[in-house]
């Protein structure tokens, strides 16, 4: 069955933004939009009306006489957007233990079970981070908030933030993440909250002025 022209479209949009985020495009590098057709196996027009979007949702931009590129966020743009994490994803997480429960985030809170001190190998990194964003993510796409969910997907904030990849070693973020966890477990919602705002707030620091 042949798709629809604006069924194919939303694929290649979501597709681009997936290779975004894989960083199979990576920050400043230049973009040519056949070549990109080329390995979509599509026309260039569903690229071309991707691309326009993308472009002003901040995650492309052209520049004059030099062509298209992947938007390379600064430091600063990246301590704005912890900044604003911290506080979202903190009232999003004390959103969804008090008003759902633990057993709302019971499968999530299971994915860092997999790993243990050292996370040192580039498959167990790589691994580590898919599951960092999926926690993360999910928190917020979980806490029952309209205007939080609206948010993560209308100012592609995972990509945003996960553009310079894992800003911290595993060995320095696992302990927090499971000191998180068992916040959650607990059912301390105000704790929980405060541990996962400390935990960006370290991200924030971490990127130099």
């Amino acid at each position: 069955m042949k798709l629809k022209k604006d069924k194919i479209r939303d694929l290649v949009y979501q597709e681009i933004k997936k290779m975004l985020l894989n960083q199979d495009l990576l920050p400043g590098q230049k973009v040519n939009k056949k070549e990109l057709a080329e390995i979509l196996h599509v026309s260039q027009t569903p690229v071309q009306e991707s691309i326009i979007a993308l472009i002003k949702e901040g995650l492309f931009e052209n520049r004059p006489r030099e062509g298209l590129f992947v938007k390379e966020f600064t430091n600063q743009d990246m301590r704005d957007f912890f900044a604003v994490r911290a506080g979202i994803e903190g009232i999003a997480l004390r959103l969804c233990i008090e008003q759902y429960g633990v057993e709302s985030l019971e499968d999530i809170i299971k994915l860092f079970d997999q790993f243990s001190p050292p996370v040192e190998s580039e498959e167990s990194k790589q691994l580590y981070q898919q599951v960092d964003r999926k926690f993360h993510e999910q928190i917020m796409l979980r806490s029952g908030n309209n205007m939080i969910r609206e948010f993560v997907h209308e100012f592609n904030f995972i990509l945003r933030c996960y553009q310079k990849g894992l800003l911290r070693e595993p060995s320095e973020t696992l302990p927090e993440h499971l000191a998180i966890i068992k916040a959650i477990r607990a059912g301390n919602a105000e704790l929980a909250q405060s541990l996962i705002m400390e935990h960006h707030m370290k991200s924030y620091a971490k990127l130099p002025v």
